[in-house]
């Protein structure tokens, strides 16, 4: 009998895990529920930051690809030497995702020359020639070294690009080098009323903003106010409010 009550009560928890589950997916998907997009073959690559592993741009792909909004496309692993391996998971349609995961994900610096050979597969086995760029944190120094310090000749060109959480100093010596008229957005973090998301400062973000305006840029820049669960440094890549504005910027009517 004390069995038979025993797996009685773990099938009523277990019901009630999944049906919270699913209750609390459908709420963090409610504030994609409304966005329209246009439909198109310009992928979007997603990098995260400092010691980022697969699971720091999975939650953009798996809210956004949810939602239809985006598709699932590929996952590009980056040895440690600069190697590259591709997954494909679907066509390159449909604003498709491209995450790019770092075996060596401590040296920003080095993640950007690595970049180079990444966007030369993606030109020559998937033929992209143009593309968006998310980056989280030192994400976003990733793509925007990659942009200014690495030979841009026969590269895909980019597109639109979106930092999240990121600073940039001794940015002013090269953001002139960014293609011409690149849109962009800018986003940080502020945990209640602090002075940004508990790593970076919001100060040092809109500095980046004013450095793009500086040089004939019109960068769009976003403040995600909020609590633990919304506006902290590693919540910037899980919150469906900051998926809102990613995929609206890149793909809104």
């Amino acid at each position: 009998m004390q069995h038979q009550k025993l797996i009685i009560s773990l099938a009523t928890l277990s019901a009630a895990v999944v049906v919270g589950s699913g209750a609390y997916w459908q709420y963090r998907l409610q504030p994609l529920k409304t966005v329209q997009v246009t439909e198109t073959t310009i992928p979007t690559i997603f990098i995260g930051g400092d010691y980022a592993k697969a699971f720091s741009t999975d939650g953009f792909v798996h809210r956004l690809s949810a939602a239809k909004l985006m598709t699932k496309a590929l996952v590009v692993h980056v040895g440690r030497q600069g190697q590259v391996h591709v997954q494909q998971f679907g066509p390159l349609r449909d604003n498709p995702t491209i995450q790019i995961i770092y075996a060596d994900n401590h040296h920003a610096s080095q993640q950007a020359q690595q970049l180079v050979p990444v966007m030369q597969v993606l030109k020559r086995r998937y033929h992209v020639t143009r593309y968006n760029a998310v980056g989280h944190s030192s994400g976003g120094n990733i793509i925007f070294d990659y942009l200014t310090q690495t030979p841009q000749t026969n590269q895909p060109k980019i597109h639109k690009f979106v930092t999240l959480g990121s600073n940039y100093p001794g940015a002013n010596q090269v953001i002139r080098k960014l293609p011409a008229k690149l849109p962009i957005l800018n986003v940080a973090g502020q945990l209640w009323q602090t002075s940004g998301d508990g790593t970076v400062s919001l100060k040092s973000v809109r500095h980046f903003s004013t450095m793009l305006r500086q040089q004939a840029f019109h960068p769009e820049t976003k403040v995600i106010h909020g609590g633990l669960l919304s506006a902290t440094h590693s919540m910037l890549h899980i919150n469906p409010q900051v998926d809102r504005d990613i995929v609206t910027f890149l793909y809104g009517h």
